[in-house]
């Protein structure tokens, strides 16, 4: 599979003297042509920063970027045709309709009017917005105007498309057409960047991902090895009616010990003991009776399978949004 982008070494700093940030610490990846590549982390990670030196608008301070083999802050008239950019903020105007937003940016591109009808066209009815098109931007629901912003991003057919946090705060059902729609965009030939700190959001979009914390990457690949990397079973989360870090500590140590749940890891994260197990149902009468044999009380429990977060977790030790 052919690399579209390549990245090495990059390197950005804000502040000075004793108060220098490494904003991004010497990132290096390359993203395939037609996929998706998700950049997952906390917020302050660095993941919009790196995104914005690679297209071009922030200069790095060190590293080396190629786009089709091109440089993005040398060559970047060449690049803009073929860069689609969907900022986490909104970008249109509000004093205008959902049609007359997309005509504007098709205007700006020079594209053909016939060529352009038929593009808006379908841009807005991929996304629900048939019924919206002559509405004023600013009388639309939150979940429609984040759809709008979607699309003014492909307006011009980009082949390379990079979406920063494009679903925030949305309604599950606006947040399923914008994944539906997104998930799609490789079948058309186009590579997407997504940066996000949805953990399902990355799951479900990307085909690799790279995690991303204190603007270093931990670790990068599909979602299945990443998952697969911190070991089988399932994992089971108790919460405690005494939820303080003495009782949390004394539990987490006696499983640690304990033989006959087959348990694999033992750990803490928000509040709750998390255990990780083979075949948990049939041992969890055993789990739940040592625990209660330590002084505890489990008020809830939840089995699940592993996540992304569970990969951070494992990482750096902390939940994603610590």
């Amino acid at each position: 599979m052919s690399n579209i982008i390549e990245v090495k070494g990059l390197k950005k700093y804000f502040g000075k003297g004793d108060k220098l940030v490494k904003a991004v610490d010497g990132i290096s990846l390359d993203i395939h042509e037609k996929e998706i590549f998700g950049f997952l982390g906390p917020n302050g990670a660095g993941k919009t920063t790196s995104l914005r030196m690679i297209i071009g608008l922030l200069q790095p301070d060190a590293g080396n970027i190629r786009i089709l083999g091109q440089d993005p802050h040398k060559n970047g008239k060449e690049l803009k045709r073929i860069l689609g950019i969907i900022p986490q903020s909104l970008t249109f105007y509000d004093d205008l309709t959902v049609e007359e937003n997309l005509w504007f940016l098709a205007k700006i591109y020079d594209i053909p009017k016939k060529e352009a009808k038929d593009r808006i066209d379908s841009l807005i009815s991929k996304v629900g917005l048939d019924e919206k098109r002559k509405h004023l931007t600013r009388n639309l629901s939150g979940g429609l105007q984040r759809r709008l912003n979607l699309i003014l991003g492909l307006v011009h057919d980009p082949k390379i498309i990079l979406c920063d946090e494009p679903t925030p705060g949305l309604d599950p059902q606006s947040r399923v057409v914008m994944w539906d729609f997104i998930q799609n965009l490789p079948n058309q030939g186009k590579t997407v960047i997504l940066t996000t700190h949805y953990m399902e959001e990355a799951d479900r979009l990307s085909n690799r991902i790279a995690i991303i914390d204190h603007g270093k990457i931990l670790v990068l690949d599909t979602p299945q090895k990443l998952k697969a990397s911190i070991g089988e079973g399932d994992l089971v989360e108790f919460t405690m009616a005494n939820d303080s870090d003495i009782q949390l500590q004394t539990v987490t140590k006696s499983l640690k010990d304990f033989n006959e749940g087959n348990i694999h890891d033992v750990y803490t994260s928000g509040g709750r003991v998390m255990i990780r197990a083979l075949n948990v149902v049939s041992h969890l009468s055993h789990i739940l009776n040592h625990i209660e044999a330590q002084g505890a009380e489990v008020v809830n429990m939840a089995i699940r399978s592993t996540t992304l977060e569970d990969v951070f977790i494992n990482l750096t030790g902390r939940a994603l949004r610590d």
